[in-house]
């Protein structure tokens, strides 16, 4: 019983099951697939053994949604939904997570990773981008570059090799600049564990060499011509890379976070959902300046000394752990460029499940010292 409702909860939460139900074939099998989410959730939690929560996620959950309430002009019902279910996983999961092994982690990162290839090769469209399972491609490229940074703890040099393979293709058809940018910073920290890892500096290189030679990879033209620029004579269209980038939306931010920094402009107000709030339609594309932007400056320093914190843990095992700070830079920085921070469970889930390594890891150093 115990198995099984932990690989349901993997696989709806890492598979993103019941947003793709959702959205790619109708609201009832989605809203099926979520109420098996949160029932498989619950019966974790209340029949299985509990591991203390990780309150830091606690405290900025209370923090954001009571300091954001204040000034929410929402749905009422949409609001109180959001916060059960984030509070919910938080205090469900961490059995789960803590419970995982890096090979069934990787297991289901390598599935959803398939899905982006699959979707590219078979169910191809004008916009030129993929996401299989994720249906946003930026979502998409974290799962893609998480997975890369588990296979450096498979011990099969095959299933390594192959893994980082399919992660890379898949990662470079969902055309995330985010996706691309970590996976270099990934491979190059990795040479400093071990000289031999530059081979995956190498399966990044086959990955890209496979999809500009594969015509079955109907690629969005701009940023694919783009890509292919970089390993072609000629200039390197760096406008295009450059376009829309982050930057550009977090300035359209700028007035509204610093003329309301102590306590935000409310619940939802720098995710594109109320617009008309601060005379922005699109989302700021950035957790901690959503945080900061909805909540103010409290909530914003515990998330942003949380995941920084997290990075210097990290650093410490990284002679025997050095994928622990490959996550962490992958999770801190994959906030700088998304807003769904608090409903997106895939980071929460590899949140908590680093965390839980990072603490048991350095208790049982601790314990090895005193004996």
């Amino acid at each position: 019983m115990k198995e099984i409702l932990k690989h349901s909860i993997l696989a709806l939460t890492i598979l993103n099951l019941p947003t793709f139900g959702l959205i790619s074939f109708n609201p009832a099998l989605g809203s099926l697939a979520a109420a098996l989410s949160l029932v498989s959730l619950a019966l974790y939690y209340f029949f299985i053994k509990k591991s203390k929560p990780l309150i830091a996620l606690l405290i900025i959950g209370i923090l954001y949604y009571s300091i954001s309430g204040f000034s929410f002009t929402g749905e009422l019902e949409m609001f109180i939904k959001d916060i059960f279910r984030y509070f919910l996983f938080i205090l469900s999961v961490t059995e789960v997570a803590k419970n995982t092994t890096n090979a069934q982690a990787c297991f289901y990162l390598v599935i959803g990773a398939m899905s982006v290839i699959l979707n590219a090769l078979v169910f191809s469209d004008e916009y030129g981008r993929y996401a299989g399972f994720y249906i946003n491609p930026n979502r998409a490229g974290l799962v893609c570059i998480l997975g890369f940074a588990f296979t450096y703890r498979l011990a099969n040099k095959k299933l390594k090799l192959i893994a980082q393979l399919i992660f890379t293709l898949a990662g470079i058809a969902t055309l995330s600049r985010y996706f691309l940018l970590l996976l270099l910073l990934v491979n190059i920290t990795s040479l400093f564990a071990n000289k031999k890892n530059i081979i995956g500096l190498l399966v990044g290189a086959v990955g890209i060499v496979i999809i500009i030679n594969t015509p079955a990879f109907q690629l969005n033209k701009d940023r694919f011509n783009a890509l292919e620029s970089f390993f072609s004579e000629g200039e390197v269209k760096t406008t295009t890379i450059t376009r829309e980038s982050r930057q550009e939306t977090w300035a359209l931010y700028t007035d509204a976070i610093l003329n309301n920094a102590l306590i935000g402009n409310g619940y939802g107000s720098m995710q594109g959902h109320q617009g008309d709030t601060v005379g922005i339609k699109v989302g700021v594309h950035n957790t901690y300046l959503m945080v900061l932007g909805e909540a103010g400056i409290l909530p914003f320093l515990l998330l942003f000394i949380f995941y920084t914190s997290m990075v210097f843990k990290s650093l410490r095992h990284f002679s025997t752990n050095p994928e622990y700070l490959y996550m962490s830079l992958i999770m801190a920085s994959y906030l700088m460029v998304s807003h769904n921070y608090f409903y997106n469970y895939i980071i929460l889930f590899f949140t908590i499940w680093l965390y839980t390594r990072l603490s048991m890891d350095t208790e049982n150093e601790e314990n090895l010292i005193t004996e």
